[in-house]
């Protein structure tokens, strides 16, 4: 005897071990509320449900009923009717979708609508999926457990995006640290007539730039700013890589070229083949009024030798790249620095944004803008006021890791706000 197909739901195959889901399934855990005003079709949905393995099931009669219900119990998924009373499917479907805690969750409308235009009304209520009646069982099932499957991978999306902003944020945290903070550089411009500005902005969260001050014997201060290809985690690691070398003792030559020719060798030997580090470092000694300096393949740097009648010019920053040549050498420079003086150092993003030839900055351009703009403010100030201007031609971010470090060599009797002109010359 074959057997009558229940009402509103056509006949189909019965329980299909292809889609009937175990109690180890997450889906089969999965709660389900189902809406209509038919008591009859209730019944027939839930029965089904439990046929096919789901077992948390919950029942409403209206819409006004299955808001209260779904607020209280928080379901995976809704099954909704449109033509109820108090509160029809479409308002439910809106109510739903103001609410944020059910932004993501499938609202599967059960509907026997053929015209394309109602169809379309329920869509723009908030529904995900229709389902046309008469409902056919395998259909019914196979939608749902598609729709809950996409909800749970969302779901571990998500965790993941969100685990994953978190370990970015502590890893972010800890490069930053890296850094001099404010209290390195008050601990430094009150042990040295210098004032320093700085800024520092990695691409995407973490980058490969590193920049440091180390104070030396007989009031010498040395400063550096490297930059590793690439940006990023694998940047970053470098980054930790360069400066546990730095720290723990060993390669601490005080002459520049010597400095960074130890520091080639390490990064030769842990460096994965094609990755590199440009640097600039110089050596700042106050009792003599001079600066040593040495580049390996930075863009050219910014000088200037003291007052404010004497621009700034660029010094050369050619030099093999760091962890490319295990026997490279360095050249070192040596310049006036009296009070007075200033250095700009800055990574390559600042002189590629956007990229060339449409880039805002040329090293020439950017000594042309310190020279007119940087010589009568606040020194320290002058890195935030290179960026201000780049982002207000630029309109995008760099694609790079950019850092930019001001540091001026005030008179020893001055808070070093501003340049002061060194002794008897014209301010």
């Amino acid at each position: 005897m074959s057997q009558v197909p229940e009402a509103g739901v056509a006949s189909a195959v019965g329980n299909s071990p292809n889609y009937r889901v175990t109690s180890s399934n997450r889906v089969a855990d999965a709660r389900i509320l189902v809406v209509d005003d038919s008591p009859l079709m209730l019944t027939v949905i839930a029965r089904h449900l439990r046929n096919y393995g789901f077992t948390n099931i919950s029942e409403a009669a209206d819409g006004r009923e299955a808001l209260a219900i779904a607020l209280e119990w928080r379901p995976d998924i809704v099954l909704t009717d449109l033509i109820m009373p108090n509160m029809d499917g479409f308002e439910l479907c809106q109510r739903l979708r103001g609410n944020a805690s059910f932004k993501d969750i499938p609202i599967l409308v059960l509907t026997g609508m053929d015209k394309s235009d109602d169809r379309s009304a329920v869509f723009s209520a908030g529904a995900t999926d229709l389902i046309t009646k008469p409902i056919d069982r395998l259909e019914l099932i196979g939608r749902i457990r598609v729709h809950l499957d996409h909800l749970y991978l969302i779901k571990r999306l998500s965790e993941f995006q969100k685990n994953m902003d978190q370990e970015l944020r502590l890893a972010r945290s800890m490069q930053e640290s890296l850094l001099p903070s404010k209290a390195v550089i008050a601990e430094i411009e009150a042990a040295y007539p210098v004032a320093i500005g700085s800024h520092y902005e990695a691409s995407q969260g973490l980058g490969g730039d590193l920049w440091g001050l180390v104070p030396l014997e007989n009031g010498k201060l040395k400063v550096f700013s490297a930059d590793f290809s690439g940006h990023g985690v694998g940047s970053a690691l470098n980054t930790f890589r360069l400066h546990t070398f730095m720290s723990n003792g060993t390669g601490q030559a005080e002459s520049p070229a010597a400095w960074m020719a130890q520091l080639n060798e390490y990064l030769c030997s842990v460096l994965p083949i094609g990755q590199f580090a440009t640097m600039f470092c110089a050596v700042i000694d106050f009792d003599a009024g001079e600066v040593v300096h040495a580049s390996a393949g930075v863009p050219s740097q910014l000088l200037s030798g003291s007052a404010a009648h004497e621009p700034f010019h660029l010094i050369d920053g050619t030099g093999y790249p760091l962890g490319l040549i295990g026997d490279a050498t360095y050249e070192e420079e040596r310049s006036r620095f009296a009070p007075g003086s200033g250095l700009i150092m800055y990574s390559d993003a600042l002189i590629e944004t956007p990229d060339p030839p449409r880039q805002v900055f040329t090293p020439e351009g950017l000594a042309e803008f310190v020279n007119l703009k940087g010589r009568d403010m606040d020194c320290r100030l002058i890195p935030s006021e290179i960026v201000s201007y780049l982002q207000s031609k630029a309109k995008q971010k760099p694609d790079d890791d950019l850092t930019i470090i001001s540091l001026f060599h005030r008179a020893a009797n001055t808070g070093g706000d501003h340049l002061q002109p060194a002794d008897g010359e014209a301010s």
